[in-house]
């Protein structure tokens, strides 16, 4: 018998933090009041995508990043 597909609602917020010691534009992701991961721009063509602290991985558009991190935590929930 098969799941079925819950909707659920992700929300971004972003903020001014600390990188690398420079100061980037961080977006964090949530579902409810958890933060499932963030994404920090890298340079002009790179994002860095991190969950619980880990960097992850490195993508090119917000979209991948977005889709990364719910995947992931759709194999670890």
């Amino acid at each position: 018998m098969s799941k079925k597909n819950k909707d659920i609602e992700v929300r971004i917020e972003e903020e001014v933090g600390n990188y690398n010691g420079q100061k980037v534009e961080i977006s964090k992701l949530f579902i409810g009041k958890k933060e499932i991961g963030q994404v920090i721009p890298q340079d002009a063509k790179k994002m860095i995508v991190t969950i619980d602290g880990r960097n992850e991985a490195t993508v090119k558009t917000m979209n991948e990043a977005v889709e990364y991190i719910i995947r992931q935590w759709n194999l670890n929930d």
